[in-house]
């Protein structure tokens, strides 16, 4: 199955008998979406969970940090840890729309591919470039799938732990691996992730975090920005007005509604944070956003990226 035959799956299976939202349409398969989206984006923030995407058509623009990058059809990208992004599909239109497939990475699936085959799964491993031929090969067999309901029942399962074995096997396989090891950095700081994701408006101390994380106070500050590039406090802000966008553009709610559900107290400082994230006021990002279609889904999470390799 060519790429040519991927990206009409992922057309055919993103029409009209599939709901949609923001232009990502979720599947039967865990994790598993498929991007559909037919106009340049505004710049859009997320906070990524790991996951491999790859895109089949038009163009999409990632920075994280203060690294900017340009993804292409033909790229697959990686994310191997939660992190904040600003990113804007750069090329795409109705005749020419911009196509992705994406998969949240499971740690429980590494973990297991990791010690039931430590040899085949070694951190010294030297990547194949064949690897990533046969990456592609497992995504475009999964998708495939997708109309044919029982057979995807029985066979899912085994596509998604392939295609993560071909992850550990390729070039961001050291990575990659890091996330199935229980004690690992990255595995210590997503589980600090998963409270500020889970109640982002909620105060939180950083003792907790540390506490979940497993580390002392000052090493978690540490690894924390270094995996995120953020400290806990920005992070658990970046969440809030990421949410307090969702709201606005979703729900119609008011700004002073807004700015207290995801935890503010003042208004006018909700206001402030919001305008230098966003670009621009609550109100104004608001009407600027009426009528545009895939901006209520731009906190989703799903296409942005971080390592890329073609």
């Amino acid at each position: 199955m060519a790429d040519d035959e991927l990206t009409q799956a992922v057309l055919r299976y993103t029409g009209t008998t599939h709901q949609r939202t923001g232009g990502i349409t979720a599947t039967p398969v865990h994790g598993l979406y498929l991007v559909r989206r037919t106009a340049p984006s505004a710049l859009e923030h997320a906070v990524e969970q790991p996951l491999v995407c790859l895109v089949l058509q038009g163009r999409k623009r990632v920075a994280m940090g203060s690294r900017t990058a340009s993804y292409a059809a033909g790229d697959t990208m990686i994310v191997t840890a939660n992190v904040p992004t600003a990113s804007r599909i750069s090329q795409a239109s109705i005749a020419q729309p911009y196509l992705a497939v994406a998969l949240e990475l499971d740690p429980a699936v590494i973990t297991d591919l990791v010690l039931g085959s430590p040899e085949c799964h070694a951190p010294a491993a030297a990547p194949d470039t064949g690897d990533e031929d046969d990456l592609r090969d497992a995504v475009r067999r999964l998708v495939r799938l997708l109309d044919r309901p029982e057979s995807l029942a029985v066979l899912k399962e085994g596509l998604v732990r392939e295609i993560h074995h071909w992850l550990l096997r390729g070039r961001q396989g050291a990575a990659v691996r890091h996330l199935g090891l229980p004690d690992s950095h990255a595995r210590r700081i997503a589980r600090a992730v998963a409270i500020l994701r889970a109640e982002p408006a909620r105060p939180v101390r950083i003792e907790q975090l540390a506490a979940a994380a497993g580390m002392g106070r000052s090493a978690f500050h540490r690894h924390f920005r270094a995996i995120t590039s953020l400290s806990p406090l920005q992070f658990q802000k970046a969440l809030r007005l990421m949410e307090a966008r969702r709201l606005i553009l979703s729900q119609g709610k008011s700004m002073s509604q807004v700015a207290f559900e995801v935890g503010y107290e003042s208004a006018s400082q909700f206001s402030r944070e919001y305008a230098r994230m966003h670009g621009r006021p609550p109100m104004r990002d608001k009407r600027q956003a009426s009528g545009r279609v895939g901006l209520v889904g731009a906190v989703s999470g799903v296409g942005a990226v971080g390592a890329a390799t073609r």
